[in-house]
């Protein structure tokens, strides 16, 4: 006589679905635990780092003390001159002359050029009236020139006539300024102002005209 098999009844929860679904939740959680360890340690190394670069900062600025900060460039100085040394500059520039009744800066601007209106069709002028102006300032004592201690020359070496362009002297004071004004005829080019002091060079200022 066969007697039939009873299978015994599994225990609750721990079934083959139940087993799954633990493994499962087991796998999530340790999956969750590591992505919180991996966090915590880059957190944790960031910071390190960042202390590590402001431990460094202060130990270099103990060692060494601040970085330095440059100065603004200071402004170039003036040259000097005097009956035995001269200056060679650009037109525009100021020397400073000491000289042995006063010591004064002594500045050559221009030609301020009168130039014709140009007309459709018309060539440049060959040259053109044009006038040099000299200021000297700051004089320690007076201190005068005359439009016959300046001289100019073009870049061929021919000389340029000047004429004073009102009073033929002018004489600065301290605290009081003068300024002479020279007129020429200039052709297109460089050229040069020359200023003496008693025969003696003192300054040469270059320059140039452009009539086109």
């Amino acid at each position: 006589m066969n007697v039939p098999r009873r299978t015994a009844p599994s225990r609750a929860g721990f079934g083959l679905p139940g087993l799954r679904r633990l493994t499962r939740t087991v796998s999530r959680l340790a999956l969750a635990a590591a992505v919180l360890t991996a966090a915590a340690g880059c957190g944790g190394s960031h910071a390190s780092s960042s202390a590590r670069s402001a431990d460094d900062s202060s130990r270099t600025v103990r060692d060494l003390g601040a970085v330095p900060i440059p100065p603004p460039p200071t402004a170039q100085a003036t040259p000097t001159a005097d009956e035995k040394h001269l200056q060679l500059v650009a037109v525009g520039s100021p020397v400073r002359a000491e000289l042995p009744e006063a010591t004064a800066v002594v500045r050559a601007s221009g030609p301020t050029e009168d130039l014709p209106a140009p007309t459709p069709g018309s060539k440049p002028p060959e040259s053109v009236t044009g006038t040099l102006t000299v200021t000297l300032d700051q004089a320690t004592a007076p201190l005068t020139v005359q439009a016959g201690d300046f001289t100019s020359r073009d870049e061929d070496g021919k000389d340029i006539t000047l004429t004073p362009s009102g009073a033929g002297t002018a004489t600065a004071t301290p605290g009081h300024p003068a300024t002479l004004a020279l007129n020429g005829t200039f052709a297109a080019g460089a050229a040069q102002l020359t200023w003496r002091h008693d025969g003696k060079t003192v300054a040469v200022w270059d320059f140039s005209i452009e009539l086109d």
